[in-house]
């Protein structure tokens, strides 16, 4: 059964399905920027996607997936971000750190029967590098096969959701 949703009921059912597989991490839409608060003493981890885009959600998921224990204890994953208007040297370390999420992501959206597209984060009309498609094809192969563990809760748990229909 392929079900229809708009970005509003997708976000909610996967912030629904998240929340019982990660009980310790708090999804939530609405942000201008994406961003992984880690845990306090007394507060869970939040992880901020921005507005209402199921696939900014899904993106910010693989992150958490992939970040490890020690990286979870670090607000945004302990990564750091340059913004567009990158230099190459930039650009190429970007799309180093971002082909393996991207990888569990792409399996993540054929689970659900969307169509995945690359994300470069640069609009400066340059295309992606072979090197960066090449190795999140090959991540992909990984999380298709042997995903690591925290990535093959999240995609045992899309698999219940089945293929869903985004509607315009």
């Amino acid at each position: 059964m392929n079900t229809i949703l708009n970005d509003d009921e997708l976000c909610q059912l996967l912030i629904t399905l998240f929340s019982t597989v990660f009980p310790d991490l708090v999804i939530q839409g609405g942000a201008d920027e994406p961003f992984y608060q880690a845990p306090k003493a007394d507060a869970k981890a939040i992880l901020y996607f921005r507005s209402n885009y199921p696939r900014s959600l899904l993106h910010e998921l693989s992150h958490y997936c992939l970040a490890g224990d020690k990286r979870r204890m670090l607000d945004d994953f302990g990564y750091w971000y340059f913004p567009c208007g990158r230099t190459q040297e930039q650009q190429q370390l970007f799309e180093q750190v971002e082909a393996r999420p991207q990888g569990l992501e792409k399996r993540m959206y054929e689970i659900l029967g969307i169509k995945f597209i690359p994300s470069i984060d640069d609009f400066s009309g340059r295309p992606s590098s072979t090197e960066f498609l090449t190795k999140l094809d090959e991540v992909y192969q990984e999380m298709t096969l042997s995903p690591p563990p925290t990535a093959q809760k999240a995609l045992t748990a899309l698999a219940t959701i089945g293929p869903i229909t985004l509607s315009t």
